[in-house]
């Protein structure tokens, strides 16, 4: 018979299993994204903060010279650091959750708002805010009162 088949079979459990997978690659992807974006601000946090302590050499040196604590002096550039990643993870959250309204609007994804991801995400901004920070606030807190004197 050479009469073209017009029908087709077709599984469910197959159609599950393929959306399952693309669901799997998505979130791998998803998760990718969010890492190389997490490592990039990270590395942009250090490079403000290593500007940040090159400018205020002189201060740290006046700031030890007079009694300043290496913790003190730690302490304050973690906290610019963790301050800086703060103000970013709260634009990010204001961002995200002003696109939801607007990605429904044109029905181009079925989204519904929740308060679980902004703040996993901003804690994760803090977190990368306190780890990309540290080690500037450190470079700082190490510095030597009589050569951060003497820079200009």
């Amino acid at each position: 018979s050479t009469q073209e088949d017009d029908f087709r079979l077709m599984d469910a459990g197959s159609m599950v299993a393929a959306a399952q997978e693309s669901a799997k690659t998505m979130t791998t992807l998803l998760t990718a994204i969010a890492a190389i974006t997490l490592l990039v601000s990270g590395i942009g946090i250090m490079n403000v903060m290593f500007v940040t302590v090159a400018e205020r050499t002189k201060e740290i040196g006046i700031s030890k010279a007079i009694g300043g604590k290496q913790s003190d002096i730690l302490l304050q550039f973690l906290l610019e650091s963790i301050i800086l990643s703060m103000v970013g993870g709260i634009i990010g959250m204001i961002i995200g959750q002003s696109a939801i309204p607007i990605i429904t609007h044109f029905d181009l994804i079925a989204m519904a708002s929740s308060w679980t991801g902004p703040i996993i995400g901003f804690t994760f901004s803090v977190v990368v805010g306190v780890f990309f920070g540290f080690y500037p606030a450190y470079k700082a807190s190490r510095l030597d009162p009589v050569d951060a004197l003497r820079s200009e």
